[in-house]
């Protein structure tokens, strides 16, 4: 199976934004002057979502290292395998959830725009917590489909190694066509099984192969988030696009409107009535 956020990553390399973003915790002193009902719930729901997506990330780093143990401590453990079906099914819950919620804020900050229009205060910050928290998600996401590929890949290698020791050579591109294809047997048949040396190394390759057909089947059960997480990165860049766009059309009025006031003022300095007057002083 090829990498599922290829396509993911390819939209979102250039907006990279950091998974450790501040808390957006009404401050105290907002609380004090009775900030608006309808802000403080804008941020109250973003605090959580931003909980829950450093939940996913702390996932990801225990899934990282149950993954190093299963290549280089315990490759037979049932138990060690289980945890890490565990921690991605954790991911995968947790991952429907926010883009469940990040869905409902896109949609509350579209109602904020009808309502109260796109220069109000509610509605840029609810678009930008929307904004932020989306490139977030995204990224650990990103983070923890790095985590499935590079175990992918290492298996990948050990199989490799372990066929050369029963004397069969292959190449990474034949060992993933015999995964595309179902093929195991192709490379593992006729081997002579004498020795416990070949004997071992036929009982890792097939531990392996069980491990990499486990990879991929939590890799199936996630791979609708991944699609869904594809289209709102492609909603998050027409938005940038948006705001990018609104932004030049800014500076080129503020650019204008500075030229006319330098124009101004050097009509200003070579004004004949002011250098009368001052004359006159």
């Amino acid at each position: 199976m090829k990498d599922r956020l290829s396509h993911l990553q390819a939209l979102s390399a250039s907006s990279h934004v950091d998974t450790r973003e501040p808390a957006a915790t009404v401050p105290h002193s907002l609380k004090e002057h009775n900030i608006d009902p309808e802000m403080e719930a804008i941020f109250y729901e973003a605090d959580n979502i931003r909980r829950d997506i450093q939940l996913i990330l702390s996932d990801v780093k225990h899934l990282e290292e149950q993954n190093s143990r299963v290549r280089n401590e315990l490759p037979n453990s049932s138990t060690v395998k289980q945890d890490s079906n565990a921690i991605a099914a954790s991911i995968k819950s947790r991952a429907k959830d926010v883009l469940a919620r990040l869905r409902n804020m896109d949609m509350h900050a579209t109602e904020l725009e009808k309502k109260h229009g796109t220069n109000s205060a509610l509605y840029r910050i609810a678009r930008t917590q929307y904004a932020g928290l989306s490139s977030s998600f995204r990224d650990v996401m990103m983070e923890y489909n790095k985590a499935e590929m590079n175990h992918r890949e290492t298996c990948k290698t050990h199989i490799q190694r372990q066929l050369e020791i029963v004397g069969r050579e292959v190449t990474g591109e034949q060992v993933e066509e015999m995964l595309s294809n179902d093929q195991w047997n192709i490379f593992s048949e006729n081997v002579v099984t004498e020795g416990k040396t070949v004997q071992s190394a036929l009982n890792q390759i097939e531990n392996r192969h069980t491990e990499l057909l486990e990879l991929e089947s939590r890799i199936r059960g996630i791979h609708e988030v991944f699609l869904d997480m594809a289209m709102l990165v492609e909603e998050q860049n027409s938005m940038i696009d948006y705001i990018q766009t609104n932004v030049q059309k800014t500076d080129a009025d503020l650019k204008n409107m500075l030229g006319k006031l330098e124009n101004a003022k050097k009509y200003a300095r070579n004004n004949p009535f002011k250098k009368i007057f001052f004359r006159r002083r």
